[in-house]
Order: structure tokens, then C-alpha cells, then sequence
């Protein structure tokens, strides 16, 4: 629960300075994306693959209209 929390505090942090919604959004994304991957880690059997980057995310939610 605490991996979560502090993500958010620093998504959170983000908002309220004032910086563009886009660079929030691929903060929020990149750190979503490293609480994922720490997970994973520590659950040696799992498969945790290959992370996909801002860029990729964008292009595909553009394809499928979001």
C-alpha cells in the first residue's frame, strides 16, 4: 500500500505546481509503469515483459480513439 501512496503524493506534487498536463500525465504514467515493474520483481515467477513507453501508450490510445 505504501508503493502506492507515494506515487500518488508525487502525482499529486505534480498538479499542484503547475506544470503542463502533459508532462503530468507521462509522470503519473512513467510511475504507474515502476510500481508495475517493482511487482513484479518480487515475484520471481512471474513473466514481467517489456515495458511500453509514454510514446507507444499515446499512439495507441490515438488508434483506438481515446
Amino acid at each position: 500500500m505504501k508503493n502506492v501512496i507515494r506515487p500518488l503524493g508525487v502525482a499529486i506534487v505534480f498538479f499542484a505546481s503547475g506544470c503542463s498536463s502533459d508532462t503530468a500525465r507521462r509522470t503519473t504514467y512513467e510511475t504507474l509503469q515502476n510500481v508495475r515493474q517493482q511487482e513484479c520483481l518480487k515475484t520471481p515467477s512471474s513473466d514481467c515483459g517489456k515495458r511500453e513507453s509514454y510514446e507507444d501508450y499515446q499512439r495507441k490510445r490515438k488508434e483506438l480513439g481515446l
